[in-house]
């Protein structure tokens, strides 16, 4: 991988903070504000090498967004930096999402800023689909790659599991061009524990965080196993709002940790259960670097995550489209998505000014 010049710590954890102060949009908001931010902008790695994290992270279990983010902060500092970044990426989430919790044992519901959100959906679109057309031209032109990735974009938005196409397209294309080589990469293995009841709050959210994969869902239903059904520490209703909360928050949804373990311990069990989540990404990241460097000696292995840098493009369209139709069917959704789309491709406008513009330009309109 190219090195460029180290960058102080200091200005390193305040770009990891203001990522994680306008991250909204899920992860392909958070790639695409990461790539516009760190790479294009900034460039502490080249596009190829951001392509290659992205599609490694989306490969392992964990939070994607945070080890992109730190592999990053890592590339560009060292290592101080990717323990600095991670800590002030997720920091912002962590302290919003502990205030809903404290708000929501008050008042019993969340705070109403849906008016602030209607317009930072489509400015996050339209921020979306530049990252596309940038990571794209990263891909190649290999007719194979672009036909396994149209068939993942196809299959995306037909609702199959994201994680599941991109290891098959990725081993598709691998064995493609290497007919007579096999090679097989299997998911990171479970972690088991049996906690003993003073560290079972943190163990069951270290053990979350450290074999997810896929999106809130799929966070919903571990949680859901967790924490509803088998220790009935919250009702069903009470984790929904915690998701919700994550969903309200820029950053890492998994920040809906902070909401559930403050329903369930107070202050105590919301830093507990955010710690504990998190924690799993930070081991990760370390050996990302590494993980890369060694696909990178291996064509075969060279060959499977260029298929799935492409696959992890056409899965980054595919949010893109999933969200336009709810912005198409409202004039005032649709004009601020038109001219976020305009801004972005033909201006050189910050990125995050683009998506707070578009949020109170939504809450303007709303009150119309």
């Amino acid at each position: 991988m190219s090195k460029t010049p180290k960058q102080g710590l200091f200005d390193i954890s305040m770009v990891c903070l203001r990522l994680g102060c306008i991250g909204f949009g899920g992860i392909a908001g958070m790639v695409s504000l990461i790539e516009s931010e760190i790479v294009s902008k900034r460039r502490w790695i080249s596009r190829d090498e951001y392509l290659d994290a992205v599609s490694a992270a989306n490969l392992i279990p964990g939070p994607n967004s945070v080890e992109i983010i730190m592999h990053c902060a890592h590339e560009k500092g060292g290592k101080p930096a990717l323990v600095a970044g991670g800590l002030c990426y997720i920091l912002p989430s962590m302290v919003i999402c502990l205030l809903w919790a404290v708000l929501y044992t008050q008042y019993g519901h969340l705070p109403a800023v849906q008016p602030f959100l209607y317009g930072i959906a489509p400015a996050t679109i339209a921020v979306i689909i530049k990252a596309v057309f940038k990571l794209s031209g990263s891909i190649g032109r290999r007719p194979h790659i672009i036909f396994l990735s149209v068939l993942v974009l196809a299959g995306a938005l037909c609702g199959i599991n994201e994680v599941a196409l991109l290891f098959i397209a990725a081993i598709a294309g691998a064995l493609f061009i290497n007919r007579k080589k096999f090679y097989s990469i299997f998911p990171a293995p479970f972690l088991f524990v049996n906690a003993s009841s003073p560290g079972k709050l943190f163990f069951i959210f270290l053990k979350i965080g450290a074999i997810l994969y896929g999106s809130g869902y799929v966070l919903f239903a571990y949680l859901d196993d967790a924490l509803v059904q088998h220790n009935h520490w919250l009702t069903r209703q009470q984790l929904t709002d915690a998701i919700s909360a994550g969903q309200l928050t820029p950053g890492p949804i998994l920040s809906s940790a902070t909401f559930a373990g403050y329903l369930i311990q107070g202050t105590a069990g919301a830093l507990l259960a955010t710690a504990a989540i998190f924690l799993p990404s930070f081991f990760i990241a370390f050996f990302l670097s590494r993980i890369l460097r060694f696909i990178n000696r291996h064509k075969m292995l060279r060959d499977f995550l260029d298929v799935a840098n492409g696959a992890s493009v056409a899965l980054i369209a595919a949010v893109a489209l999933r969200m336009l139709p709810a912005v198409a069917m409202q004039w005032q959704t649709a004009l601020i998505f038109g001219l976020s789309l305009v801004v972005i491709f033909f201006t050189k406008i910050n990125t995050g000014l683009l998506i707070i513009s578009g949020g109170v330009f939504g809450y303007l309109l709303c009150l119309l």
